[in-house]
């Protein structure tokens, strides 16, 4: 199974701008050569012509001819030196002269005008100039373009399947045609190069090799697999090897056996198609593929074959130049591409083909942003500002308006997934979360079939060549796979594992902040029915008991402001932590004076800590101290208490002491004791309460939250 690689559009996009550097380097290179106004093309295998300014002379291959420079001795070289073309036979000392002399008329051509003398007297001019556009023949660009576009071709089969090996050897295919083209295009004027023709037609022939021996191996592998894997690769490598040294001194006789080696690969890849139609003969879908590729790739390389090789063969010259014939190849690419990628390439709005329209608008915008900073650094008088401001007004407003629509169709998938989230994540049960979840799947890729995972994936993932994706559990949704993305229009991507991904994310994230706001508010309604229970409640219960009208009245008004501190408290807002101390301070005291009981707390002498403390932590301080205060009146029977507190270092240490009976530690604590320990806990402190001799003694630390205002201490002591 193919897994995809993620933003495949992006990726395409970058190989095929670094081509195209590749082709600008080569167009550069071309452009930086001088032309010569002497060229020698063939003929046919005894004759060439020989085009000057003056026009154009049939001779023997073998003519003698004497290369006169404005300075220097003449040089003595056969017409057939001059070819357009590898020529050059015997043994290795032969062919060094050979290219030797190529070089010295090429250096000769570049230093000034020359002078051709002919054996029967006559003479022609010839020269060099600088080459413009124009000047770049139609075969150049034939190469150059063929190269780019099976290239192109490669790359995107690749990215569409890029674990596949078929698409894997294709894309070393369209290298090694990518290299014919750009070294074609090169040497489309090769007699001023000299010896550096040598190097870029060993390059040449190596391509041509490495584009056959492709061939070879991806039939032997595909559609069915002929032989084991390393045999296949054997005869690649054996097709290199016979490259490797034919190609050593580049002589016509290199020439004419690599030329007799491409008809025998062309035999042995039609020998392959035929055992690959036998081996396919019960399979629907290869023999698709096969008809794809006999119809295209056998023609089309025929027909090159019998244009180029086979005339090169027979009588020394093509019927047209191979930069010409070269387009030809580029419908082995058609057939080729449509069987490896199948129906992931032709698809009713298939996003491969989409996306190869993409990557080819951009690099059309790329050239025209190019050939405009040409046209306008080339411009001059009127003409500059009027290119100024058409590219002002008219071509950046569109382009922008183009990158904008594409803007907008990113953001709107986008939204659909984080509307679908947010759907999801506050749907009511479980029953509509699913069905939820289904309509959005439905709403983002229009799927053909929605059904149960038996076995969910932990992830997103593909399936079933593209055909399908999986989706996991998410909470209590069950895992699903979709199978035929727009209604079989396509086939899901990276991109639909991105986006499905993002809306699983987003499900989790406001699912898990939906329960912690419900968590959150049931813990709220915890709180003041605690608080109710614990206060508000026993203040009252307190009143009903007295006997004191005033008394009575005064209780109610406290269970009146605890309800109020109860409901502000709801708010988050904080408190000044000496306030509290002195709220608890002036309510303990009236508590006890109530049952003549006297109360040593003193107002703190030491200034104001300045720390703050939110409505949590007060409430709990307050109902700990107001727990002890009516176990002091309810049991102890004691006379005197004293009250410290000490806050240092965001600690607070409070001492309740006593001098009551005590009590019998045996028989443990009650709800309300429990109640201190359980509050001191919730502020991540402890809570001890010990019998003494002269009665009890309650301690209790808690860590108050960090206040940079509050930096003092205070220790107050009774």
């Amino acid at each position: 199974m193919d897994r995809p690689v993620r933003r495949p559009q992006r990726r395409l996009l970058e190989l095929s701008l670094l081509s195209l550097i590749v082709i600008a380097i080569v167009l550069v290179s071309a452009l930086r050569l001088p032309i010569a106004d002497l060229k020698a093309v063939r003929h046919d295998n005894s004759h060439l012509e020989l085009r000057h300014a003056g026009g154009t002379l049939l001779l023997p291959r073998d003519t003698p001819l004497t290369i006169q420079p404005q300075q220097g001795a003449p040089i003595s070289v056969r017409a057939d030196t001059l070819i357009d073309g590898i020529v050059a036979q015997g043994s290795r000392a032969e062919n060094r002269v050979w290219w030797a002399k190529r070089a010295a008329v090429a250096q000769a051509l570049l230093a000034g005008p020359v002078t051709v003398h002919f054996p029967d007297g006559r003479s022609v001019p010839a020269t060099s100039r600088v080459r413009h556009l124009a000047d770049l023949p139609g075969g150049f660009w034939a190469a150059l373009v063929t190269g780019f576009a099976g290239l192109l071709c490669g790359l995107w089969i690749l990215v569409i399947r890029p674990r596949n090996n078929a698409a894997r050897t294709f894309a070393v295919m369209s290298l090694g045609l990518f290299g014919v083209g750009c070294t074609l295009a090169a040497g489309n004027d090769p007699l001023l190069l000299g010896g550096a023709y040598r190097w870029l037609m060993i390059v040449n022939h190596a391509c041509v090799q490495l584009f056959a021996a492709s061939i070879l191996i991806l039939f032997c592998r595909f559609p069915a697999p002929l032989m084991p894997r390393a045999v296949a690769w054997m005869i690649g490598a054996a097709a290199v090897l016979l490259t490797i040294i034919n190609v050593a001194d580049l002589t016509g006789d290199t020439v004419a056996l690599l030329f007799a080696a491409i008809v025998v690969e062309f035999l042995l890849f039609v020998v392959l198609i035929i055992c690959q139609a036998w081996a396919v003969r019960g399979d629907p879908v290869g023999l698709a593929a096969l008809r794809l590729i006999g119809s295209s790739t056998v023609v089309s390389s025929a027909l090159f074959i019998a244009m180029v090789i086979l005339p090169m063969l027979i009588s020394g010259a093509p019927l047209i130049s191979e930069a010409i014939a070269l387009p030809l190849l580029l419908v082995i690419y058609a057939g080729l591409g449509a069987a490896i990628a199948r129906h992931r390439l032709f698809t009713l709005d298939g996003w491969a083909p989409g996306m190869l329209l993409s990557v080819c608008a951009a690099i059309a915008v790329a050239m025209l942003d190019l050939a405009i900073l040409g046209v306008a650094a080339g411009s001059q008088g009127i003409a500059l500002p009027i290119a100024i401001v058409a590219v002002g007004l008219i071509y950046l407003p569109l382009r922008q308006a183009i990158t904008r629509r594409a803007d907008r169709r990113r953001n709107a998938a986008t939204r659909h997934s984080l509307r679908l989230a947010s759907e999801l994540a506050f749907a009511l049960g479980a029953e509509m979360r699913a069905e939820r979840w289904r309509a959005g799947l439905a709403a983002m890729f229009d799927p053909l079939e929605i059904a149960p995972d038996r076995d969910p994936a932990a992830a997103p993932c593909l399936a079933e060549d593209g055909a399908a994706l999986r989706l996991p559990r998410v909470r209590d949704m069950p895992g699903l796979v979709l199978r035929f993305a727009q209604r079989g229009a396509r086939d899901f991507d990276a991109t639909d594992l991105e986006q499905v991904s993002e809306v699983i994310e987003g499900v989790e994230t406001l699912m898990g902040a939906r329960d912690s706001y419900i968590r959150g508010v049931a813990e709220e309604r915890a709180r003041i029915s605690q608080d109710l229970h614990d206060d508000v409640s026993a203040r009252l219960l307190t009143s009903l008991h007295r006997e004191d009208p005033n008394m009575m009245r005064r209780d109610v008004r406290e269970a009146m402001a605890d309800i109020r501190a109860i409901i502000t408290g709801s708010g988050g807002a904080r408190r000044p932590l000496d306030d509290v101390i002195a709220d608890m301070r002036f309510e303990t005291t009236n508590r006890l004076e109530a049952h003549d009981i006297a109360l040593s707390w003193p107002v703190a002498a030491a200034g104001s800590t300045g720390q703050t403390i939110d409505y949590a932590t007060a409430r709990h301080l307050v109902s700990i101290v107001r727990e002890l205060s009516s176990n002091i009146v309810r049991h102890s029977g004691a006379r005197n208490v004293s009250v410290e507190i000490s806050v240092a270092a965001h600690q607070l240490e409070l001492c309740v002491r006593d001098d009551g009976r005590g009590f019998d530690s045996s028989q443990g604590w009650g709800n309300g004791l429990a109640n201190c320990a359980r509050r001191a806990a919730l502020l991540e402190g402890c809570f001890q309460i010990r019998a003494t001799e002269a009665g009890s003694v309650a301690q209790l630390q808690i860590q108050l939250p960090r206040d940079d205002a509050g930096s003092a201490s205070l220790v107050a002591a009774g």
